[in-house]
């Protein structure tokens, strides 16, 4: 957990984090604006044997509560333009084609409108608490975040 968190946040224990988002004092909390709702944190475990780490945690946003006002779509080719691309490939001898998933394409884009996003206390080891000074930003039994980049659960991400 403390891994998870330190990723997502400015890093922990020597590794590198993505700032995607940060701890938010009793002050900032009040400064939320009006219009945003703050979600909750979904933590996921997995055990992968094949991974150099095989237990895996993972926190996403809750983004059913999300309301974004922005497109949350993304374009895309439609079928002739694949059918084109894909028969101009087969059809040039000695061609050849590569193609990779972008599933993972919005995680970690800086976020022009920034969300919230609280997660319960306890559940936060007490070592990543006192690594981050997190006891002076406990309120109401929640540590409060302010997500400045594309995670998963956000609905724009």
């Amino acid at each position: 957990m403390c891994t998870e968190l330190g990723r997502l946040a400015q890093g922990y224990n020597g590794k590198e984090g993505t700032n995607t988002f940060f701890f938010m004092s009793h002050e900032e909390i009040k400064n939320i604006p009006k219009d945003r709702t703050v979600t909750y944190a979904r933590i996921v475990v997995d055990y992968r044997p094949q991974k150099e780490d095989p237990n895996r945690v993972r926190m996403t946003a809750g983004g059913n509560l999300i309301n974004y006002p922005g497109e949350l779509t993304t374009n895309t080719a439609d079928l002739t333009t694949s059918k084109l691309l894909w028969n101009s490939t087969l059809s040039t001898p000695g061609a050849k084609f590569a193609c990779a998933d972008i599933g993972n394409f919005y995680l970690a884009t800086p976020m022009d409108r920034y969300e919230y996003m609280r997660i319960k206390a306890d559940i936060i080891p007490e070592e990543f608490k006192k690594a981050y000074n997190l006891h002076s930003k406990i309120y109401k039994g929640y540590v409060y975040c302010e997500i400045r980049r594309g995670m998963y659960g956000l609905p724009q991400s």
